[in-house]
Formats: C-alpha cells, structure tokens, sequence
C-alpha cells in the first residue's frame, strides 16, 4: 500500500470515505480520499472508477488516482484514490443568505464545464446537486463528484428505468417518466445555483401538510417551478435560473448554450481579480510557514429511492 488510511469521512449505500495519508514514494498527493467497499459488493464503486477514467481529462471533474484491493480487520475491501477536497463540500458553504454572486457564478462554470464534458461522452451525472460538488486546494476549485447515479442516456431512449438522484433536485421528467437526458442535469444544476444564491431549498415543501406523494406531483406533473421573482438576486442570475428551470427538456437550455450566458461573466472578472492577489497571496503562506491541509469534511450523500416512502431532511430536501 502507498497509503494509510485514516478517519472516516463520510459513509453512504455503496460503502465508506476515509482520509488517507500517501507515502513519499507513491507520487500522490500527501493527503488523498479513499472511497472503499467490500469487494463482494463492489460493482457500483468499480463502475464510477471507469468513469472517473474515462473523464479524467476534464479539471472541473474530481480527480481519480487509481484503484486497488486491501485486506483491513480480515476483510478484502475495493479502494479508489480520489483527490482530496479540503474545503468539503458545497452544501456545508451555503449560508442562510446565501453566496455572493460572483462566487456563484465561479462555481456554476466549472460545473457547467464538467457537465458538458460528460454529455458529449453520451452520459448524464443524474445528481447534481451541492451536495455532490466538492471544493478544492487553495483557490478551493468547485468540482463535480460522485458519479455512482452516473448512466449512458442514449443507451436508453425509450426505455423505462429506476429512478435515481435526489427528489428535490430532480427534473420534472425525471419523476414523472424516469426519463434521463442532459437537460436533466441542466435543471438541476438550476435549483443547485438557486440554493447557492438564496441559501434556500429550491423548493417550498410544508412537511405539515403535504406528504411524499404531494411533493412528487408538485415537481413532475404541475405546472409549478421553484421560485426566483421573490428572491433579491441580479437580472442576469434570474435570466440564467429560467433558462435552466423550464418545464420541457426540450425547452430547456443545454449546458453548452449556458457556458456563454452573461451571468458567467462574473466568474472572468472573479478570476482575473484573484490572479492578481495570487502572488501575494502564496508570498504571505511563504513567510508563516508550509501551508496545512486540515480535514474538513468529505460529505457522502445517499441516493434516495423512488417509492412508496419519501422522507424529507431538515432543508426540505428529500
């Protein structure tokens, strides 16, 4: 092994994360995340593996390091070295008022990129949401992650399928047909950049009086969309929410239409303002010391079924 295992991060359906220090000889990061299944049930984690192989040339996709089979406490378990995100995961950033908009904007482009990337491959990540979306290294990059609801849509046009990903953040024809194309990952990339602008879920659900069924109908078969009027956010961000929030899948705007929207100008400008801050910036890290990477958090969202019982969490989100 060219890594010790650490604590436990996070634990999900298809097994557990830890954080791993790597030795001096492997050519890895000092701090990597293992993603670990019991090898007998390891199919799902073996497939995101290929996948992540299969994206890798893609910098706004989290990043595999390679796989490989350890005996731990008598027990043979599946590993994938992923790397490693210090700044955790999206969701634990999103304060009750919300980000600024041009640290929203950020984001929403390199997921956008990760998205058209794994689109033009014939695949739909199924889950985007911010839950999936890990920061990373100093400049705390966003990117796209866990791709275990991760399938080739256009192996199954026409066919009926499971459903898979999260409720809440679901497209309407997701819920409704089990249909899965890239415009699904589209609308929920736009309720993943609503609850980053608002800091709300981007749906309105009383737990009091409505059940399961209520919230399904609500999102796939009514004629409602999450709110974006009452919210106090710029023009061009409400503009890029409607493109991305259409009922139709065929109406909806793809992610390559996107990419050019003028809300992402903001991340230009962002980034042009940080380049010239980089320099004295890494100079101040210099001067007190190396940098350390301490662990925050590695957060392993669960896949939440389609059935007779739906729960939902504290933020409303099923």
């Amino acid at each position: 092994m060219h890594w010790t295992r650490g604590e436990t991060l996070g634990k999900g359906g298809f097994g557990f994360v830890s954080i791993a220090k790597t030795h001096q000889e492997s050519h890895l990061p000092p701090l990597v995340a293992v993603k670990s299944a019991k090898l007998s049930e390891s199919g799902s984690l073996s497939k995101e593996k290929e996948l992540l192989d299969k994206f890798q040339n893609c910098p706004s996709i989290l990043r595999c390091f390679g796989d490989d089979v350890t005996t731990e406490n008598n027990e043979k378990l599946y590993n994938i070295l992923l790397e490693y995100a210090s700044g955790g995961c999206l969701v634990d950033r999103i304060h009750l008022k919300g980000l600024p908009e041009n640290i929203v904007s950020r984001y929403t482009k390199s997921i956008l990129k990760a998205l058209i990337h794994i689109h033009k491959f014939g695949y739909v990540h199924c889950d985007v949401k911010p839950h999936n979306v890990l920061l990373v290294g100093d400049d705390q990059d966003a990117k796209l992650a866990d791709f275990g609801s991760c399938k080739c849509w256009r192996d199954d046009i026409g066919k009926s399928c499971d459903f898979r990903g999260t409720v809440i953040y679901a497209a309407p024809e997701s819920i409704s047909r089990q249909e899965y194309v890239p415009e699904s990952d589209v609308w929920a990339l736009g309720c993943t950049v609503l609850q980053m602008l608002t800091g709300k879920s981007p749906w309105v659900i009383d737990r009091k009086t409505m059940e399961a069924k209520d919230v399904l109908f609500k999102i796939g078969c009514s004629n409602d969309i999450p709110e974006i009027q009452r919210h106090k956010i710029s023009k061009e961000a409400k503009d890029f929410l409607k493109k991305c929030l259409v009922k139709d899948p065929r109406a909806r705007w793809t992610a390559d239409m996107l990419l050019d929207h003028p809300f992402l100008k903001m991340a230009d400008h962002h980034l042009t303002a940080r380049n010239r801050s980089h320099h004295h910036v890494s100079t101040r890290r210099l001067s007190h010391g190396i940098h350390s990477l301490v662990p925050h958090c590695f957060h392993v969202p669960k896949v939440h079924a389609f059935g007779s019982a739906i729960s939902l969490n504290n933020d409303g989100a099923t």
